[in-house]
């Protein structure tokens, strides 16, 4: 068993006289200006809380402290001391400051990998002399293990969570723009049908809220990397929501099809060689009959456990893999900034 000051990540860890120990977390939290989270941003700091047993201290990408990167696309950006990586992505064609270009570790900034998100991320910091572990996933996996949802009762026949980048402002109230056709939804089937914005109120309730509002629908089509997570790991019948035009099926990630990398590093990971996806142009409107009966016939479910993820989290862990449904502390869930 780990013991806290001989866990890998222990200089991630940082406690004042008056403050109980407490995890040195990089992912993006909310700002006066931005005051509403982004459910797969803000699931980092939930995950590892849950994990640990914790309360987390948020810590800029550009640190100078040791610190943890686990939920998100965020990998690429850390620049700074020692981060400890456990199933984070990187964008391999974009520097720390979000510069197109191939990626190169930075000056004065330590990776120390327990695990990534898929195998596109690994190979690519192996070739850097990165030594990356044959340990992949998405710690969100994790997520019906804080929050059940065991019986609960299907509400739509269909969830269609967007990108954020695809919403008409950065809030939780925001629309899908209103010159994305492929969105529009005939009366007579906007009861079945919910449009999911995945941005949320800054807290636990907010957080769970949206998770429900997901896992309510009984398929999910997503342009969301982490709209697929939740859909995959609650077991929901999904597939990616493409932009591109072609035909729909089965997407190989060898590189021989356009896919977002993200899909193409989770999955991977997952230990498929392949992405589900619905193909339809963003101009066009959809058949959603049609994209139903695709989902309904195509999809399986992942062959993915996460076992060797949970093991490779470098702090001692509050919770057993065993365990369906952990016990976590809501003071210390409910007090993280998020």
């Amino acid at each position: 068993m780990l013991r806290w000051e001989t866990s890998p990540a222990a200089g991630a860890l940082t406690k004042g006289r008056s403050t109980a120990k407490r995890v040195r977390l990089s992912w993006v939290w909310t700002t006066k200006q931005h005051p509403d989270a982004n459910l797969g941003d803000a699931l980092s700091a939930v995950m590892v809380s849950a994990m640990s047993g914790l309360k987390i201290e948020p810590a800029a990408f550009d640190h100078s402290q040791e610190r943890i990167a686990a939920v998100g696309t965020i990998g690429h950006a850390q620049r700074g001391g020692k981060v400890h990586i456990w199933g984070t992505g990187f964008d391999l064609n974009r520097g720390p400051t979000g510069a197109v270009g191939a990626y190169q570790l930075p000056e004065e900034t330590a990776l120390v990998v327990h695990a990534v998100r898929g195998k596109q991320t690994a190979e690519g910091l192996r070739r850097l002399g990165i030594d990356v572990p044959d340990i992949f996933g998405d710690p969100v996996w994790f997520l019906p293990r804080i929050f059940p949802f065991a019986n609960l009762q299907k509400k739509y026949e269909l969830g269609v969570i967007v990108h954020i980048s695809e919403l008409d402002e950065a809030t939780a109230k925001a629309k899908v723009r209103e010159n994305l056709v492929r969105y529009n939804i005939p009366p007579e089937l906007s009861g079945n049908i919910k449009i999911i914005n995945t941005y949320t109120g800054a807290n636990l309730s907010g957080m769970r809220d949206k998770i429900e509002e997901i896992v309510s629908c009984r398929r999910i089509l997503s342009t969301s990397l982490h709209g697929l997570v939740i859909a995959e790991t609650y077991n929901i019948p999904c597939a990616w929501f493409s932009t591109n035009r072609g035909e729909s099926g089965f997407l190989p990630i060898d590189g021989s099809r356009a896919i977002d990398h993200r899909m193409i590093d989770f999955y991977g990971g997952a230990g498929r060689d392949s992405v589900l996806s619905y193909l339809q142009p963003l101009h066009e409107a959809t058949d959603w009959e049609k994209a139903m009966a695709f989902v309904d016939t195509h999809w399986q479910p992942l062959d993915y456990t996460g076992e060797a993820l949970f093991n490779a989290f470098p702090l001692p862990r509050a919770v057993r893999f065993e365990d369906k449904v952990w016990d976590c502390s809501p003071e210390v869930l409910q007090k993280n900034r998020y």
